[in-house]
């Protein structure tokens, strides 16, 4: 998989984001390289804990308040294609987890309990790349299908998960050289629709949720250079989003409107950061996924001062 992602660096011109207000990161916690500790997903629940997905190694894993780091979770065995990606928690502090294996049994969105127990969620096994994972206030939980363009819902009653959109303004267009395109990507949710980042189009898409849950008619939020191999995104108090540009090694806010601010760039310590997610006060914990050039400070999670609070879990 590092071999395979590294290859953004010579297809993604790194354009300069309009500035804005940086913060510098402090690590938290200091993965190593060599034990394909790469951190790509992050998610924090009502208590504080923080949840990270070591993706080349298969686990979720969770650091406690009391700063100590343990294993949630093995997901699927190390080295199952790209393993557990991107991560939501629930209010009462259940894990979702995406996992790309490329493997229909193995494959989907499993669901870890406190106690570390899991359970795959029906029906998930037929996305082809599950990437990101956003949760609606009724337990609904909706998957970004970074391949085939779509955003899946799985019900909250318990149902199988069913392709909930689809459109051409989320599928990529291949120019990163994967052998496959990177569209639909990151995903959050907040007041009946959901933001989704389409990775290889430099595109944020809102896609309102009808009263009946089906989805609405999509429009573009936010398409620029500087939102170039978008990752992970989520929601503040306000409205605003917030992404980790993973190639670009920078997080970006969006406003409302569309309107694009740098927050965060290598120069704060982001290497390759992939996902963020806000904690308690204005606390935001971000991943660095550290998986290209030019070599900076390496996997790890990190903590930063976001100086606004985050959207509350639903």
């Amino acid at each position: 998989m590092k071999k395979l992602l590294a290859t953004l660096v010579a297809a993604v011109a790194l354009p300069v984001a309009v500035a804005g207000a940086a913060v510098s990161a402090t690590v938290v916690v200091d993965l190593d390289p060599t034990l394909g500790e790469l951190p790509e997903g992050v998610a924090v629940d009502k208590r504080g804990d923080v949840f990270f997905s070591v993706s080349p190694r298969g686990q979720v894993r969770r650091l406690d308040r009391d700063g100590s780091v343990s294993l949630l979770a093995q997901v699927v065995p190390p080295g199952s294609g790209n393993g557990p990606i991107g991560l939501a928690v629930d209010g009462p502090g259940n894990v979702y987890v995406a996992t790309a294996t490329f493997d229909p049994s193995t494959g989907g969105v499993y669901k870890i309990a406190r106690d570390g127990s899991f359970a795959r969620l029906p029906g998930t096994g037929a996305i082809t790349f599950p990437n990101g994972i956003a949760l609606d206030k009724n337990g609904n939980v909706y998957v970004t299908d970074t391949i085939g363009g779509a955003v899946w819902r799985v019900p909250a009653n318990g149902g199988p998960a069913t392709k909930w959109f689809e459109s051409p303004l989320l599928l990529g267009d291949g120019s990163f050289n994967f052998g496959f395109p990177l569209g639909a990507n990151g995903i959050a949710y907040r007041q009946h629709e959901l933001v989704v980042g389409n990775t290889e189009k430099a595109r944020l898409l809102r896609i309102p949720i009808n009263p009946d849950g089906s989805a609405g008619s999509a429009t573009i939020l936010a398409e620029d250079p500087a939102l170039l191999a978008v990752d992970g995104i989520t929601f503040d108090v306000h409205g605003n989003i917030w992404a980790c540009v993973i190639a670009q090694s920078t997080i970006v806010s969006v406003s409302p409107r569309g309107a694009i601010a740098t927050i965060a760039t290598a120069a704060d310590g982001l290497d390759w950061a992939s996902s963020l997610a806000f904690g308690k006060n204005t606390d935001l914990w971000v991943v660095n996924f550290a998986i290209g050039p030019p070599g900076g400070p390496g996997p790890a999670v990190l903590l930063l001062d976001a100086g606004v609070k985050g959207q509350p879990l639903p």
